[in-house]
């Protein structure tokens, strides 16, 4: 076979379907902040980025999008105060759309401006 031969193979085969689904799981980090001692072990060690220590050491969420539900940060807090939920993928498709429409100017979290 030369390499004429597998460039032509490759070149009729179908195209990939298009993905309608989430390409990967989706979380909804909550903060306790009043429960926090600010240990900064959730910002330190997020394999996403999704939270990072402010002026104090206390954790925010600074990356909400970036969050994969992986449950680190809630399973390694020593005073539990990190909830993480999923979010099921009508939830993730309706912040897609809100995030759609807030880059066409429309306010953030809706009402006047």
């Amino acid at each position: 076979m030369s390499p004429d031969d597998t460039a032509e193979e490759t070149a009729v085969q179908p195209p990939r379907a298009a993905k309608t689904g989430p390409r990967r799981q989706r979380g909804y980090v909550t903060l306790f902040g009043t429960w926090c001692k600010g240990c900064g072990l959730c910002s330190e060690f997020c394999p996403q980025g999704v939270l990072v220590a402010d002026v104090q050491g206390r954790p925010c969420v600074a990356h909400p999008e970036l969050c994969t539900a992986c449950h680190w940060c809630d399973m390694h807090c020593p005073d539990m105060a990190i909830t993480v939920r999923r979010l099921e993928p009508e939830e993730i498709e309706e912040l897609e759309t809100l995030a759609g429409l807030e880059g066409q100017g429309a306010p953030a979290q809706g009402g006047n401006q």
